[in-house]
């Protein structure tokens, strides 16, 4: 395949890509998680080694997309349920600890859960990727966005987190 070939089939993902993601949000996709699963898509197709024919490209990266984010639907929707099942086993903190559990409550099902494994049970990000079976920069930047949206509620709330790093 020539370069002008390989720029031409590129420039056409790139704007099917912005066509899905904003297809996706006007369904009710949140924009970060319609692009997360667009850049699923495209992790898909990389992890395969596909080679879609442009003829059958869009439908494809429709298809692909809306079944990737049904299936993030779904695996959060567990999650939810695992995580208030710790939720009644997770020790009391100590006095010199805040408690940030009514805040956590907050957060999405998914940003909780990612909290709560990374922080109280101290798992690595390696063994996030395994639990959530997502990239480990996946996980990285997932945790990223739960610590900002945290950040904001304890702003929100005026809770003075100085001392802790979010």
């Amino acid at each position: 395949m020539s370069d002008t070939k390989i720029q031409e089939y590129e420039a056409e993902l790139r704007q099917y890509a912005v066509e899905v993601t904003k297809w996706l949000v006007t369904r009710g996709v949140k924009p970060d998680e319609a692009q997360d699963t667009v850049q699923d898509v495209f992790v898909k197709m990389l992890e395969t080694d596909l080679f879609i024919p442009p003829s059958k490209l869009r439908s494809w990266m429709y298809r692909v997309a809306l079944n990737n984010y049904i299936d993030r639907f779904r695996r959060n929707k567990r999650y939810q349920v695992i995580l208030q099942e710790l939720m009644k086993e997770l020790p009391l903190m100590t006095e010199s600890t805040p408690d940030l559990q009514p805040y956590l409550l907050k957060l999405k099902a998914a940003d909780q859960l990612l909290l709560q494994h990374y922080y109280y049970e101290e798992m690595s990000v390696k063994e996030l990727s395994a639990l959530t079976k997502s990239s480990v920069s996946k996980v990285k930047i997932d945790l990223y966005r739960a610590r900002k949206r945290l950040r904001k509620i304890l702003d929100e709330e005026e809770f003075d987190a100085s001392d802790w790093k979010l």
